[in-house]
């Protein structure tokens, strides 16, 4: 069983809606409507519910229409001789003139465009038509029984019980109808029956009211289950829209996340790619300027030459490492930075470290010493290139932060749970040591640098540039398998260390943790509707007042293209700007994206919007409705005015 006809908006997207041709700026005909229908929502379950019980009442009846006739027919052959013929022709009469009332009734309803909100209206149109219906047999038994016998009488209360089961099955679901139809139709003749005092008249009357009386309670149980049924129908209905509008939400959501990823691998490797060109690049210059201010300090010259000229050199040493810390992180965020793991003797290897860095740490009158404790593997599996880098950095900011005392290198084999072995290595400085918000930021991407208390307590707070040494380290020492820590107070100096396997993953399997920048996809422009946008004010308003907040935002559309058309006519710039800004706007506040593109173009051309724009906009809010109608059933656009 379906829902009553409505009228519906168009099922194709590209169907143009009605309305008269206008004409652009220039007065062009563009041959696109400029009027649409009154927009509004499908009613309440309650409501529908009311309207699809009359609707099954009226169609229910028409199956009755023939068989009601031949039994007129029958029933006055079996009073022919106690009743005279022109009786059945009375009887015959009256349920012509009930029949041609029903066929008007019905071709109403169904003519009616507001037939489920006047559902009420047509049920009581209904009754009149089965008060006429059940005054036939009201008729019937005045006529036939005047001068009946009592066979006669039972033989017609049979005929009135038949006939009351029929309305019963026919009409169950507006019990006013049936009980309407059943006292019409039976009061007569149980008047007839009283008045003869008969006591087996009066049995069989009271016998014959019992039974009509279940029919009544049988009827109002039946017409519940019907109420119960359809509602049960229409919730599913809506259930299943609402799960097809979340399955919409969901699927662009999905969409959203796949270009969103497209595109921040593309920029990624863009990125890459610019860093890789910028690199090459630079560093060729940047090795000859460093050459050259080696080779000018090797000459004769003056205290202040030579201090120029290791300034040079360090300024060009600390520009090339700074670009290639730049690459390792780009490549590191777009998860291409590959280990190359090798086998090697790691105490040859950190001693090497401290040999290169010790002359540093002489420069600035600091120790620099290495702690191996004696139990340690002598051979490790990971790449050595990339755990070179990581002690160098935290070594060469343990000397870079340390005015007095030392730094020590330390290595130890830990137990790891599940019976591993672990290297650990530490670095640990005399410096001012670091305060717990400094702790906190102190391994982001171009994080800042590191400065003195003012208070004079020691410890160390961010300040100038500290570039991305601790961040690449931290990152590096993630994909060699372990994760960085740093333990340290304010006046107590630093320790950094982290825990590497002695067999380090040879691929990039540990990346999957590590941090990536984030990535912001665009609005596609090619979209109608953002349906996560409508989807969550559904959750947020319910089903009801969502649909009446859209409902009152789909008639300010519709306002305001009418409006735009009419400064469009009349060639109106600052009126077709500000009422184009004015739909962008609402059109954007439910998710309308295409309509609100379609307006931005035009409230950014202004006067010089070219004439086939507004009929863009047209075209895109025909296909908007489309597509909205089919995602919302439950609102509707009815024909527009004549």
């Amino acid at each position: 069983m379906s829902e009553p006809s409505l009228p519906h908006p168009p099922a194709n997207p590209e169907m143009p809606l009605k309305g008269a041709k206008g004409s652009g700026m220039n007065g062009q005909s563009t041959g696109y409507s400029s009027t649409f229908g009154p927009i509004g929502r499908k009613p309440d379950i309650a409501t529908r519910v009311k309207a699809e019980e009359i609707r099954l009442l009226i169609d229910l009846g028409q199956s009755s229409t023939t068989p009601i006739f031949i039994g007129i027919i029958i029933v006055g052959l079996a009073f022919w001789g106690t009743s005279p013929l022109w009786a059945t022709g009375v009887v015959l009469a009256i349920q012509i003139i009930a029949q041609t009332y029903f066929n008007h009734v019905r071709a109403g309803f169904r003519a009616d465009p507001d037939v489920v909100i006047n559902a009420s209206l047509w049920a009581r149109r209904y009754t009149i038509g089965t008060f006429l219906s059940g005054l036939t047999w009201g008729v019937g038994g005045l006529l036939w029984l005047h001068e009946g016998t009592f066979e006669q009488q039972v033989f017609y209360s049979l005929v009135l019980s038949s006939v009351s089961v029929a309305t019963v099955i026919t009409r169950a679901t507006f019990p006013p109808a049936v009980i309407t139809y059943i006292s019409t139709a039976v009061t007569p003749t149980v008047v007839i029956m009283l008045i003869q005092h008969d006591p087996l008249q009066l049995a069989t009357v009271g016998l014959a009211l019992m039974f009509l009386y279940t029919l009544v309670a049988w009827t109002r149980r039946i017409s519940r289950a019907y109420r119960e049924t359809i509602r049960l129908r229409f919730e599913n209905v809506d259930l299943v829209e609402r799960m097809a509008r979340a399955h919409a939400a969901t699927e662009q959501k999905r969409f959203d996340a796949e270009a969103a990823e497209q595109r921040a691998k593309a920029a990624d490797r863009a990125k890459a790619e610019f860093l890789d060109i910028l690199g090459h690049e630079v560093s060729t210059p940047l090795e000859s300027l460093s050459a050259m201010a080696r080779q000018l300090g090797s000459e004769p010259l003056s205290a202040a030459q030579v201090n120029l000229a290791d300034t040079m050199r360090a300024s060009s040493d600390e520009l090339k490492r700074l670009f290639n810390d730049m690459i390792d992180f780009s490549q590191m965020e777009a998860r291409t930075l590959e280990l190359n793991p090798t086998h090697f003797d790691a105490v040859d290897f950190v001693k090497s470290i401290v040999r290169d860095m010790r002359p540093l740490a002489a420069k600035r009158h600091l120790s620099l010493e290495l702690d191996v404790v004696p139990s340690s593997l002598t051979a490790i599996r990971t790449d050595a290139t990339r755990l070179r880098q990581v002690l160098t950095n935290l070594i060469s900011n343990g000397i870079k932060y340390t005015e007095s005392g030392g730094i020590i290198l330390r290595m130890q084999l830990t137990d790891q749970p599940g019976g591993k072995n672990a290297l650990r290595f530490s670095v640990i400085d005399t410096g001012i040591g670091l305060t717990p918000d400094a702790r906190k930021h102190l391994f982001e991407g171009f994080a800042k640098g590191i400065k003195e208390n003012s208070d004079g307590t020691g410890g160390a707070n961010f300040s100038g540039g500290m570039g991305l040494g601790l961040a690449i380290s931290d990152r590096l020492v993630r994909l060699m398998g372990g994760k960085i820590e740093v333990d340290s107070a304010p006046g107590q100096g630093s320790s950094f260390w982290f825990l590497l396997p002695c067999d380090s993953p040879a691929s990039n399997e540990a990346t999957t943790d590590v941090p990536v920048l984030a990535s912001f996809a665009p609005r596609n422009s090619q979209r109608l509707i953002d349906h996560d946008y409508l989807y969550e004010l559904e959750r947020e308003l319910g089903p009801d007042e969502a649909a009446d907040h859209m409902v009152d935002a789909l008639t300010v559309i519709l306002i305001l293209y009418e409006e735009i058309e009419r400064a469009r006519r009349e060639g109106n710039a600052h009126d077709l700007k500000a009422k184009a800004q004015s739909l962008q706007t609402a059109a954007d506040a439910i998710g309308l994206v295409a309509i609100a593109e379609a307006a931005r173009i035009i409230a950014a051309q202004g006067a010089d919007t070219r004439a086939e724009e507004v009929p863009y906009l047209h075209k895109r809010i025909s296909e908007t409705w489309g597509q909205l109608a089919r995602a919302y059933p439950g609102i509707i656009m009815n024909e527009p005015d004549a």
